[in-house]
């Protein structure tokens, strides 16, 4: 019997020592406090987050909204708190899970985001919901639908060296999406003829036999293009896309009299060598900032040239 007692004492005085050992830093935290002494309030209840202490990580919290000079000292803290609050609210604490929602909104502790503030807030809203009885028909046990994710669309303008008026549209659900793209450079210029990259005219010539070609170019380009767009992050999306498109490299030359060498006229030609038809492909990145993205890839026709495009647009 006396060791029965003995063993009882052995294991409730480290629980006694440890209780009062956490009501004091918590005691003299909230005596620093009453002083309006934050920075002596923030040193004791630090002891506490080495315990992840609830009590002392919501009056570090309090500590961190209400004064705003002393956060650039408490940054690493208040991480050592979110770590905390990580751990409970993965175990259903919906006291953590509420602080955690407010680390995300006010960025405390990490950057702002807003897509873990709503995984939270959803979250602390199924635990909070009664739980409903389930309905067992003929053996089935009818189970309740998940929430479904609604369509994200967006909609940006997209520019390129070559073809700068461009329209991207699109929706993205869960992890993966779509778009359609169109580029121009609304250049629909006619020409006279063809001709090769050195400069030799493909088949009759237009104007005088004689001719020059001057170092004056335009391109008549465009391309429409549809693919699928995939989340990699919260903010990263990566987008492929194929399509058709055409690419018309005209070159001027001009014709010159035989008797006195004179300029009689302007013509362009098309020059086949560097004019493309067919297959369009994109390659695309997406940077979402908030409701409104950038974007930056590159595009090519039957992969003979590649052109760099950048754009901007927003998510509804």
């Amino acid at each position: 019997m006396k060791s029965f007692w003995i063993i009882i004492f052995l294991i409730v005085l480290p629980i006694s020592l440890s209780a009062q050992q956490r009501a004091e830093y918590n005691r003299n935290g909230d005596e620093a406090m009453k002083r309006l002494d934050y920075s002596d309030a923030r040193m004791w209840y630090e002891e506490g987050v080495v315990e992840c202490d609830s009590y002392s990580i919501g009056q570090l919290t309090t500590i961190w909204l209400s004064n705003q000079e002393m956060r650039s000292s408490m940054r690493s803290l208040m991480n050592k708190c979110l770590n905390c609050l990580t751990v409970m609210a993965n175990e259903n604490d919906t006291i953590a899970i509420s602080r955690l929602i407010t680390y995300y909104t006010e960025g405390i502790g990490t950057p702002k985001n807003e897509e873990l503030a709503i995984y939270w807030q959803e979250r602390l809203n199924t635990l909070r919901e009664p739980v409903k009885e389930t309905n067992v028909s003929l053996g089935n046990q009818d189970l309740p639908e998940k929430k479904k994710e609604p369509m994200k669309f967006f909609v940006g303008y997209t520019y390129s060296k070559e073809a700068p008026y461009g329209i991207t549209v699109g929706g993205i659900k869960s992890r993966l999406g779509w778009f359609v793209r169109f580029r121009t450079n609304l250049g629909f210029d006619n020409y006279e003829n063809e001709c090769k990259g050195n400069g030799q005219i493909v088949g009759s010539v237009t104007g005088s036999p004689f001719i020059r070609f001057t170092d004056n170019q335009k391109v008549n380009c465009y391309a429409g293009t549809a693919g699928i767009v995939v989340k990699c992050t919260s903010w990263l999306y990566t987008s492929l896309g194929l399509g058709y498109g055409s690419r018309k490299l005209l070159c001027e030359y001009k014709s010159i009299d035989a008797v006195d060498h004179t300029i009689e006229s302007s013509y362009w030609s098309k020059n086949i060598d560097y004019s493309y038809n067919g297959l369009a492909a994109d390659l695309d990145f997406m940077i979402k900032l908030g409701p409104i993205y950038v974007n930056a890839g590159c595009n090519t026709i039957n992969f003979k040239y590649i052109d760099f495009n950048a754009g901007l647009g927003v998510f509804f």
